[in-house]
C-alpha cells in the first residue's frame, strides 16, 4: 500500500529538522576547539543563512524545470554530505565549508512547500496540507536539541554523523517511495543565476509584491526574536539554557498543537485577510505585554503569541502558493524563503545591537516591523475592495 505523499513529505521534514537541530547546541563547543572567538562561531550559524540565500530561487526554479523530487533529493543528500565534511573537519575552514554546502543546497523545506502545493486544492486543503511543515519543524524543534545534547556526552563529533546518516536516510525515502508532483515539467525554462534579479523580479510582479513584503516583514519580526531569545530570558529572568530550552520546548507544542487541533476554527471563523489583521494586532499588542510582564504572565502570553505566529505563517504561505503560477511555483516559493534567510541574517544582528543598551528590544524591534505590517495590510485592503473580492476565495470547510 502507497502511503500518501503528504505523510510522506511530513516525515521528510520532520527527520530533517531533527538532524538539524540535533547539531545546533553542539556547533558553538565543537567549534571552541579552534579557539576562536564568539564573533567567528556566530559566522558559521550565519554562513548557513547567506549560502540559503543565495541558493534558494535558483533550487526553486530547478524545481520547476526537472522536477520536485529530483531536487528534493539533491538538497537531502547535500545536507548529509554538508555535515560529513562538518564531522571530519580538524580545520576551520573545512567547517565553514561543511556549513556552506548545506545552506546551498537547503532547499529541502522550500521544495516540500512547493510539492504540498501542486497536491493540494486551494482553500482549506492548501492550508491544511501545508500546516504540516510547521508542525513537523515544530516537533522536531523539541525532540533534536534533547537528542543531540545526550549524543555530544558519548562523542562530539557523533551528533553531526547521527545527523549525516538520518538525513542520507532521508534522502533514501525521498528517492523511493515519493512520487513526482509536477504534471508538466519547465524544460524551457532558463535557469537565472543571480538570486538578486529573480527576487527583485518577484517583487516587481505586482500579484506577487505585497506577499512577498509580508513574509520578509513577518520574518524579520519573528527572527528578532528567535535569534535572541535564550539571552534575554536569562538576563530578565535569570533562567539557565536549559530551562530557557524546556520554554522553547513548550512553545514548539503550543504551534503543534493550533497546526493540528486550532488551525480549522481559524479558517472555518475568518477570511485569511482578516486573519492577518487579526494576528497581526494580538502580537503588536502580545510583544508590548512580553516586554513587561513578570515571568509566570510572560508564558502565558508567550503561548499566545505562538498561536499567532503559526497561524499567520501558515496564512502567508497558503496565500502566495495559491497565486504563484504553476509554471513559476518552486522559483517564487524559494524567493520567499530566501527572503526568511536574509531575514536570518539581518535581523539577529540589528536586535542584539540594540539589546546591549536595551533589554526589552527584542519585544518592541518586531513591534516596529508588525506596525509595518499593518500599512501594507491596509494597501491590501484596498486592493480588495476594487476587487471586490479576496485574494484567496473564502474556505469551504466540508
Amino acid at each position: 500500500m502507497r502511503l500518501p505523499s503528504h505523510f510522506i513529505i511530513f516525515s521528510i521534514v520532520l527527520i530533517d529538522m531533527v538532524g538539524m537541530s540535533l547539531v545546533l547546541p553542539v556547533i558553538p563547543l565543537y567549534a571552541e576547539k579552534f579557539t576562536v572567538s564568539p564573533f567567528v562561531i556566530t559566522l558559521l550559524y550565519s554562513i548557513f543563512a547567506v549560502c540559503s540565500f543565495l541558493a534558494l530561487p535558483i533550487l526553486g526554479s530547478l524545481s520547476d524545470k526537472f522536477g520536485r523530487k529530483p531536487v528534493l533529493v539533491m538538497s537531502i543528500l547535500g545536507s548529509s554530505m554538508g555535515w560529513i565534511i562538518f564531522a571530519l573537519g580538524n580545520k576551520l575552514w573545512i567547517l565553514f565549508l561543511g556549513r556552506m554546502i548545506d545552506g546551498a543546497t537547503a532547499g529541502n523545506v522550500s521544495v516540500a512547500q512547493s510539492y504540498l502545493t501542486d497536491i493540494s486544492e486551494p482553500g482549506h486543503d492548501r492550508i491544511k496540507k501545508l500546516s504540516l511543515i510547521p508542525t513537523a519543524l515544530g516537533i522536531g524543534f523539541i525532540t533534536g536539541p534533547a537528542i543531540g545534547g545526550v549524543l555530544s556526552k558519548i562523542s562530539m563529533t557523533l551528533p553531526f554523523w547521527i545527523a549525516a546518516a538520518i538525513t542520507l536516510m532521508n534522502g533514501v525515502i525521498a528517492l523511493i517511495f515519493l512520487p513526482e508532483s509536477i504534471r508538466e515539467k519547465q524544460h524551457h525554462l532558463k535557469i537565472s543565476k543571480n538570486p538578486f534579479g529573480s527576487i527583485m523580479q518577484g517583487l516587481a510582479t505586482k500579484k506577487y509584491r505585497l506577499i512577498l513584503f509580508l513574509v520578509l516583514l513577518t520574518s524579520m519580526a519573528f527572527e528578532s526574536y528567535h535569534s535572541t531569545f535564550i539571552l534575554y530570558v536569562n538576563r530578565a529572568f535569570g533562567l539557565e539554557a536549559h530551562q530557557a530550552g524546556l520554554v522553547l520546548s513548550g512553545v514548539g507544542v503550543v504551534i503543534a498543537l493550533n497546526q493540528i487541533f486550532l488551525l480549522k476554527k481559524w479558517i472555518r471563523n475568518f477570511t485569511p485577510f482578516k486573519i492577518q489583521i487579526i494576528t497581526v494586532s494580538i502580537l503588536i499588542g502580545g510583544f508590548t505585554l512580553l516586554a513587561l510582564m513578570p515571568l509566570p504572565a510572560f508564558l502565558s502570553i508567550l503561548a499566545i503569541t505562538a498561536i499567532c505566529e503559526g497561524t499567520l505563517t501558515i496564512i502567508n504561505a497558503s496565500e502566495l502558493s495559491t497565486k504563484a503560477d504553476e509554471c513559476e511555483r518552486g522559483k517564487i516559493i524559494g524567493i520567499s524563503h530566501s527572503l526568511l534567510a536574509l531575514a536570518q541574517i539581518t535581523s539577529p544582528t540589528i536586535t542584539s545591537s540594540v539589546m546591549e543598551k536595551y533589554l526589552r528590544a527584542p519585544w518592541f524591534i518586531p513591534i516596529i516591523w508588525l506596525t509595518i505590517i499593518l500599512m501594507v495590510l491596509t494597501v491590501k485592503k484596498r486592493e480588495l475592495k476594487k476587487q471586490e473580492i479576496g485574494s484567496i476565495p473564502p474556505i469551504q470547510i466540508t
